[in-house]
């Protein structure tokens, strides 16, 4: 008898601590990071109980962002090295070469007809106002009805780089992960 209610104690602490961590991760991670906004979506207008005790209340219409869900955000196209050599060769002026690496690493070699646009040392730049842009990096900001197509050294940033631009606005983005690694590879071997 002693330990079935031990256990039923225990099992209804953990559901309690269960239910308290997630309201703390809800009020205090998501909605306090820079990104909450994407991670809940919130009423227009929400309505608060005047006879709440409570100092923390949630709109009653918050929908839980899953994984699942692309929140409005288009997942970007998939390049491979034969549709980047393609572009270089015969530039499109619907799609732009956007290379994410710092402008030494760029010294050492580069995509024929790519812009370079760091994503370490200014992730915020496609967030800039235009005439920003253009002086900070001596060309016109990418349109947002443009497709972007987003390449590094082994492609960990450039995929960082196209969701930041997919948060930016920018919905036409690709990526290609092979990056420049693969570019090099491919092209001394005459591939």
């Amino acid at each position: 008898m002693r330990s079935t209610l031990a256990r039923s104690t225990r099992v209804s602490l953990r559901s309690a601590e269960r239910g308290v961590w997630q309201r703390a991760v809800r009020l205090y991670s998501i909605s306090a990071s820079p990104f909450g906004r994407e991670l809940l979506l919130f009423p227009a207008r929400a309505e608060i109980p005047q006879n709440s005790s409570s100092r923390f209340v949630l709109p009653t219409g918050c929908q839980r962002f899953q994984s699942n869900q692309t929140g409005g955000i288009v997942p970007p196209k998939i390049y491979n090295y034969e549709d980047i050599k393609k572009l270089s060769l015969n530039p499109d002026e619907d799609k732009i070469l956007v290379d994410v690496r710092e402008p030494a690493e760029v010294e050492l070699g580069f995509i024929p007809n790519a812009i370079n646009i760091p994503y370490k040392s200014a992730p915020h730049a496609l967030s800039l106002p235009e005439d920003v842009f253009e002086e900070q990096f001596g060309f016109e900001k990418p349109s947002k009805q443009k497709e972007l197509i987003f390449y590094c050294l082994g492609g960990v940033r450039s995929n960082y780089a196209q969701e930041l631009a997919g948060n930016f606005g920018y919905d036409k983005r690709g990526n290609y992960p092979g990056s420049w690694e693969d570019w090099v590879q491919k092209e001394s071997t005459g591939k």
